[in-house]
């Protein structure tokens, strides 16, 4: 949800920045998109780039690129650090499951990795896998 909002209220300034008529619309349209996981956003994106093409195939293209910008700055630096938080896994283990899970079972395997290898890390007690703040408080204890 945090990242939604974020992806929307980002789309916002950029609808404003390039003075897209009803831009809180089309932000909200980007922002409900991004809810669903996956391919909501690229959803969302290609839906307002449809709306807006009859005002002209440039402003389109701008709007469509500022979207891609802002989905990839969300994607591949904000949701690790979020998720990561959420689910105390380290970024580079839940990018390669998110991998794995791609290969073996598609798009269902996309948002199964990440509880998945989440269970396997509490089940085999895997400390190399945990998040930072999980390390830190698992030291703590030792000490004690």
């Amino acid at each position: 949800m945090l990242l939604s909002i974020f992806f929307g209220i980002s789309a916002f300034l950029v609808f404003v920045l390039l003075n897209i008529p009803y831009a809180v619309v089309m932000a909200a349209i980007v922002g409900v998109f991004d809810l669903i996981p996956g391919i909501g956003a690229t959803l969302g994106i290609s839906l307002v780039c449809l709306i807006i093409l009859p005002q002209g195939i440039w402003l389109s293209l701008k709007v469509l690129v500022g979207c891609i910008l802002l989905q990839q700055v969300e994607e591949n630096l904000l949701m690790p650090r979020i998720m990561q938080g959420s689910i105390n896994m380290n970024p580079v283990v839940m990018f390669f499951a998110l991998l794995v899970g791609a290969r073996i079972a598609g798009l269902v395997g996309v948002f199964l990795s990440i509880p998945i290898a989440g269970v396997l890390i509490s089940l085999f007690d895997i400390d190399a896998m945990r998040g930072e703040a999980e390390l830190e408080e698992s030291a703590c204890q030792d000490k004690t």
